[in-house]
């Protein structure tokens, strides 16, 4: 089981890679239009057709990618304190220094860069996208381990000994923000006032651990009782597969749809009935075929071991990318879903190098504190 989350681990980082490269393909197809077409911008000709569409699936595709790390992530803690009672506050220490060490590294060097571009902040600002993950949108997940962490010394005993009730409270946390989201829907679709819809979703902002903390609780709870899971998982494990097949086109269409009628993006998000349905199956039915060969394992076990390396310069490897085929190979970007095959394999490769380059320079006795 560890050898096949480590591969889930390894799609997880493509699956992130390919939702945020999304976000430049469609930067392509309406503000740089200008490039390859002989139009004023923006541009939403391309809004509704195919291509379109298709990077919208591609988007959906890697929204297991976050729940999938913090399932991950879970019951790691699990198979790490199997035997303790609790995980320790020293071993919380160290998980914290292994991810805020090179999460500040490139954090600051992003800064940076953005200063050296222009973008200049107060010295409170630097310190508030510091402290929040902030420095690129992408890197709330290292204060949401944060948070996650911080809590493990009292989830790791309810996990261990009352795993129902850990998943019942933390499965009630879920479905509330769940529940918040279609209260904000349907004000919206309602046109009535939405003082009241607004102040709940901001009480449960993307940063907080309550809209994470199931995912987390539920892979301790799998790795506290891997039996338990592997039966279950024997049981079910065509019907989770085939959920998992039937969910993904319902979620992209609720979440289009919701798009479309009210300018709310959800498409990137789970936070809806179909896209919890869609990640939960998916992870389960990923590990259910455990002992189901996939094409290409050995190198889905080293992206899972590079992961957070790969995270942490994906952003940056994708900006840099893309506004150099912009600037230097603008007819590229008339094939939108060519676009994003390439910006996956080059914000994947080009980190992979830099690591690669590290690990064999005399850089390499710095390598845990630049990627973990």
């Amino acid at each position: 089981m560890i050898k096949r989350l480590l591969f889930l681990n390894g799609l997880s980082i493509l699956g992130v890679v390919c939702s945020h490269a999304a976000l430049w393909v469609w930067v392509a197809m309406f503000w740089w239009t200008d490039r390859y077409r002989l139009v004023s911008v923006p541009n939403y000709d391309q809004f509704g057709t195919l291509p379109y569409y298709v990077v919208v699936v591609l988007l959906k595709l890697g929204v297991f990618a976050v729940p999938a790390f913090l399932f991950a992530t879970g019951f790691f803690v699990a198979y790490a304190n199997r035997g303790k009672r609790s995980m320790s506050w020293k071993a919380v220490g160290t998980r914290l220094k292994n991810l805020l060490i090179p999460y500040v590294i490139w954090s600051v060097v992003i800064l940076l860069g953005d200063y050296i571009q222009g973008d200049v902040y107060t010295p409170l600002e630097y310190i508030g996208r510091l402290l929040l993950g902030e420095a690129v949108p992408a890197y709330f997940y290292v204060f949401i381990l944060c948070q996650l962490y911080l809590l493990a010394p009292l989830l790791v005993p309810l996990a261990k000994d009352h795993g129902k009730l850990l998943l019942t409270g933390s499965g009630a946390l879920l479905a509330t923000v769940i529940g918040i989201f279609y209260w904000k829907l349907c004000v919206e679709l309602a046109g009535v006032d939405s003082t009241a819809a607004d102040l709940a979703v901001s009480l449960v902002p993307d940063r907080s651990f309550v809209r994470w903390v199931f995912l987390f609780s539920l892979g301790m709870v799998s790795g506290f009782h891997l039996d338990d899971l592997k039966k279950w998982l024997a049981r079910f494990k065509w019907a989770l597969l085939a959920i998992a097949i039937l969910s993904f086109p319902l979620a992209v269409i609720e979440t289009e749809w919701i798009f479309q009628a009210t300018d709310m993006d959800w498409r990137g998000g789970i936070f809806t009935l179909t896209g919890s349905l869609y990640v939960l199956s998916t992870i389960f039915a990923f590990l259910a075929f455990e002992k189901t060969e996939i094409p290409l394992s050995k190198f889905g076990y080293d992206l899972g071991r590079a992961s957070f390396g790969i995270y942490l310069l994906h952003t940056t490897a994708l900006e840099f990318f893309a506004r150099a085929i912009q600037k230097f190979v603008p007819q590229m970007l008339a094939y939108p879903v060519f676009f994003q095959l390439i910006l996956v394999v080059l914000a994947v490769a080009g980190p992979l190098v830099v690591m690669a380059v590290v690990a064999r320079s005399p850089a390499r006795a710095y390598y845990r504190y630049l990627f973990g």
